[in-house]
């Protein structure tokens, strides 16, 4: 969207809808005070209502569900609301509203005193109160802001929990005048002090650092302008590190604070300019996904969610079923079938994971966007949780970072993933060309040949290396295109063959 063209730009409000994490909208567009205090007001009376005890989640048997990594409990509205807010334009006056209005029908506000990340609000959450409610629009644009509900386990609110807050915005009166904030219902916390602080208990620190020194490792981490910034710093406090953009821009430089190749061109050429001995870390604008770089490679959530689950396993000895999204690459499953562990595919939206922490073991779930959580923390994703275990990974290993991708190959074999964002002028045209496709499937003919699948998606897989899948966004007009091929270049002829189908050029 070209929002320097006001023929680009909908006046219209729409309605609000909630995707596969919270809400998001254009600012001034639909995310403004009006629907902001309309989502608030909602949120409050599902907070407050009998309804939310009698949701499935709060039905679960733990006596038959001995096994799951989080068992969830729940709390009334008296334990608090926690509100964190990211480096947004805006977010903190945003914040400061939605604990407003929470206060107004006499619940507890608990408003964090910084700009925190999702991970740390969603650990006070886990901790301390009844739910948690992050005022960010993560990866978006930077012309985006939005809503995250946490519940009080920390966890991305289920579908039926969506389903009742919407339920709640049909019967909100547009005038606001009789809300009154009871200011005395509000206390600020830090809750980035404890979060960075809790980490230290999963991670041997002293290990990496003794690694960094030994090996002449240099770390570069790109914050994106995101609200972790400097958090490498307070937790290594390395002179083998290097930040890049970790001071607040609500512009991001121009670019969304999304960690993929094209967002994380100065974070390539530093790691180019240093060599061999380098790795570097990105994370999104608040924190909760992850993507790294060695000299040779990238290194894609497709690769860190197999990594991962390797250390954990094989090094830090932690057991449970492994998940990932649907257009995730397999490499979990082969690690999962190296090390005989059930490997689950569940829908993208990492709600559908934070369902499954809390009714079995699952040791790790993840997304091809980057987000992963694990047991023993919260069910939640957590990039900067996600680069130490990687950094632990290769002291454990004694690797070299221009080893990880080969010594990862020894276990899963080699594929790769390719994605493509196709981008359309706004929602309509979206789905327009998204149910073109759905009534032709010839198109994918010469191709991929293989079992079709269709659902909010369309899905043409012929075996786990080989497979091709069209998404729309939830929250931006777009179709996300994936792929996987048993080389990077046929992954990526896969998606250019669908593409020139419509002359578009990759």
């Amino acid at each position: 969207m070209d929002l320097t063209n006001e023929k680009s730009i909908d006046t219209k409000e729409s309605e609000i809808k909630f995707g596969t994490d919270g809400w998001r909208a254009i600012i001034s567009q639909d995310f403004n005070f009006n629907n902001l205090i309309k989502v608030s007001i909602a949120i409050a009376n599902f907070i407050k209502s009998n309804q939310r005890k009698e949701l499935d989640i709060y039905k679960i048997d733990y006596t038959k569900h001995k096994d799951a990594s989080y068992k969830v409990k729940y709390r009334d509205y008296s334990y608090g609301v926690a509100i964190g807010y990211d480096f947004r334009f805006m977010s903190e006056i945003y914040a400061k509203k939605v604990a407003e209005i929470l206060s107004a029908f006499d619940i507890p506000v608990y408003l964090s005193e910084y700009n925190c990340s999702t991970p740390a609000l969603s650990l006070a959450t886990y901790k301390n109160y009844s739910a948690g409610i992050m005022i960010t629009a993560s990866h978006n644009p930077y012309y985006y802001n939005g809503v995250k509900y946490k519940a009080e386990y920390g966890g991305s609110s289920t579908p039926e929990m969506t389903k009742l807050i919407e339920s709640y915005l049909k019967d909100i009166p547009n005038e606001f005048n009789n809300l009154k904030p009871k200011h005395n219902l509000i206390k600020k916390i830090n809750f980035n002090k404890t979060y960075l602080n809790e980490l230290l208990n999963f991670i041997d620190i002293e290990k990496i650092k003794d690694y960094v020194i030994k090996n002449n490792i240099i770390i570069v981490v790109d914050y994106m302008y995101g609200v972790l910034a400097n958090s490498f710093r307070y937790l290594l406090n390395l002179e083998n590190l290097i930040e890049l953009n970790n001071n607040r821009n609500p512009y991001f430089g121009g670019k969304s604070p999304e960690p993929i190749p094209a967002n994380l061109k100065e974070l390539e050429n530093v790691i180019n300019m240093i060599g061999d001995n380098s790795i570097g870390f990105a994370f999104d604008g608040d924190g909760d996904r992850i993507f790294a770089k060695t000299k040779d490679s990238w290194i894609t959530p497709h690769e860190i969610l197999p990594i991962l689950a390797l250390h954990l396993i094989k090094n830090k000895n932690w057991d449970g079923k492994l998940i990932r999204t649907l257009p995730t690459s397999t490499k979990l499953k082969r690690i999962g079938d190296y090390f005989n562990i059930e490997t689950i595919e569940v829908p993208v939206g990492f709600k559908y994971i934070a369902d499954l922490f809390v009714k079995e073991n699952i040791l790790i779930g993840g997304e091809e966007s980057g987000g992963i959580g694990f047991k023993n923390h919260i069910p939640e994703r957590d990039s900067l949780l996600n680069a130490l275990f990687i950094l632990e990974f290769l002291a454990y290993e004694n690797l070299k970072p221009n080893e990880l991708i080969n010594y990862l190959h020894k276990f899963t074999k080699e594929s790769y993933c390719y994605r493509y964002d196709w981008h359309f002028e706004n929602i309509e045209q979206q789905q327009n060309t998204f149910n073109k496709i759905k009534n032709n499937l010839d198109l994918f003919k010469n191709i991929l040949d293989g079992e079709i699948e269709i659902k909010d998606y369309i899905r043409i897989k012929k075996d786990d290396y080989n497979w091709i899948i069209l998404r729309p966004s939830g929250t931006e007009p777009l179709i996300r295109v994936y792929s996987e091929s048993i080389t990077y270049n046929q992954a990526q002829n896969l998606i250019n063959s669908l593409l020139n189908k419509f002359n578009i050029k990759n």
